[in-house]
């Protein structure tokens, strides 16, 4: 029995709900990512840092970070307790506010960030300053140390290179 013949558009439907799964960018599945607007916006009422997560449709990387690194349950524990999650689609035309007045799009912010690639993650600290910027694939243990060098304020003192050499 042929179900391309019998059933021809569920067969479409499936198909193509199986293949655009895969190209949907999205922040990791358990997360409570914000728009940049909502993240800036509570990051400086709560005074709590800020993590913000540039990704883009069909990024592989991305896809392996979820998988891999994002999986687990004490780096998503830490990052969603203790920072205000923002998310960006580096290729997305949806308009934002920054927080001078001025609206532009993700893709457009995302440029003027310099985000060459992605995944691409900046930390800010809680009154709005970029700490630094990591592109690429990083391991839990990695990521577990940039949330040290920002929660515990060893950014204040040091340069991250230098709070990494430590460890």
């Amino acid at each position: 029995m042929n179900l391309r013949k019998l059933y021809p558009v569920s067969f479409i439907l499936l198909l193509l709900s199986f293949f655009t799964s895969e190209l949907v960018a999205a922040p990791p599945e358990g997360y409570d990512f914000l728009s940049l607007n909502k993240a800036m916006k509570q990051s400086a009422s709560e005074q709590k840092p800020m993590f913000l997560y540039f990704g883009r449709y069909g990024c592989s990387t991305c896809r392996k970070m979820h998988k891999e690194v994002f999986s687990d349950a004490g780096l998503n524990k830490e990052l969603s307790e203790k920072f205000v999650l923002a998310y960006v689609d580096t290729e997305s035309g949806n308009r934002i506010r920054l927080p001078n007045g001025e609206r532009t799009t993700e893709m457009q912010f995302a440029s003027r960030n310099r985000i060459l690639g992605t995944p691409t993650f900046i930390y800010f600290s809680p009154d709005q300053k970029a700490l630094f910027k990591k592109a690429g694939f990083q391991t839990i243990d990695t990521m577990g140390l940039y949330n040290d060098f920002v929660l515990e304020g060893h950014y204040k003192t040091s340069k991250l290179k230098e709070f990494l050499a430590t460890k």
